[in-house]
């Protein structure tokens, strides 16, 4: 071999070295960049995960939240309408007393409302029609350190109960307006016996 031969063949050994070592350095700065890469996208995909955990037990909570909150609702609307259906069922008993029970019940409700001074009860027709004898005498009776009561003859449209009138002054004791203004205190009074 020529001495030009032997340097062509030095130099392509030595180009061919370069190049080993050039495309060794290129691949371990790739495998290097590969590794960087895979711990990279590893952290990356756990914090990914870790907030779809987070944003996922949040909605699990929240939704939770909401699913207590609507059934606590509509638990309290389903107790509401039972206690409101027995209130009225409680109402409509008030019709199938017989006289004399219906009017005890006028007396103590009388005896509950009525105020210092005299005043005039008002009834509807269909009460002051059945009106026990000696009525007048025996409210006037149960009130008379309190209170005098005359029952006006005239009758006013009411369903039932009575209306006390201290001249401008009127007090309600209509059944329905009496169960109205005790509503909260019926519903907290029946609730222990019913939702216990």
């Amino acid at each position: 071999m020529s001495g030009l031969d032997k340097i062509t063949n030095l130099i392509s050994e030595e180009a061919n070295a370069e190049c080993q070592k050039i495309l060794k350095a290129a691949s371990d700065e790739i495998k290097n960049l590969i590794a960087e890469s895979r711990k990279e996208a590893n952290k990356l995909s756990r914090e990914i995960v870790d907030k779809a955990k987070k944003e996922a037990e949040l909605i699990t909570v929240t939704a939770k939240g909401k699913a207590e909150a609507i059934t606590r609702n509509r638990y309290l609307e389903i107790r509401n309408a039972i206690l409101n259906d027995v209130i009225s069922a409680a109402y409509l008993e008030i019709e199938k007393l017989s006289d004399e029970e219906y009017f005890d019940l006028v007396k103590k409700l009388l005896v509950k409302y009525i105020q210092p001074g005299e005043c005039t009860m008002f009834m509807n027709g269909y009460d002051l029609g059945r009106l026990p004898e000696n009525f007048e005498l025996d409210i006037n009776s149960e009130v008379f350190e309190k209170s005098a009561v005359y029952v006006s003859k005239q009758a006013v449209d009411i369903e039932n109960g009575f209306i006390l009138s201290y001249g401008q002054v009127e007090i309600n004791c209509t059944f329905k307006a009496v169960f109205d203004e005790n509503m909260d205190n019926l519903k907290d009074m029946l609730s222990p016996f019913m939702f216990n």
